[in-house]
């Protein structure tokens, strides 16, 4: 969860309960029971984004690892070709296979 929804989730909270707790003051300021179940039901909703956002990221995450290692694993394998053509055949060759290497 990002620290700034993390935030705002506990500082909603306090406030909630602390309303909750002086329901009467807080009606007397005009703070209505719709407000504070709405914003629950906010709370509710970042919460169940947050955690959403998470997987997300870590899928993300795992792909871009995923990705990386079959780069990694191309380069090695395109290098193989790449030399075996070169120590077969001379310079002027290298073109015709799409090696544009210059030595």
């Amino acid at each position: 969860m990002y620290q700034i929804f993390k935030t705002q989730i506990e500082k909603s909270k306090m406030v909630l309960m602390g309303v909750k707790r002086n329901q009467r003051l807080g009606r007397e300021a005009g703070v209505s029971d719709s407000a504070l179940k709405n914003m629950e039901e906010e709370c509710r909703r970042l919460e169940a984004l947050s955690t959403e956002l998470d997987a997300i990221l870590e899928e993300g995450r795992k792909k871009s690892e995923d990705a990386h290692r079959s780069l990694e694993e191309l380069k090695v394998k395109t290098n193989l070709v790449k030399n075996a053509i070169k120590a077969k055949y001379d310079q002027t060759w290298w073109s015709k296979f799409g090696i544009t290497d210059k030595r």
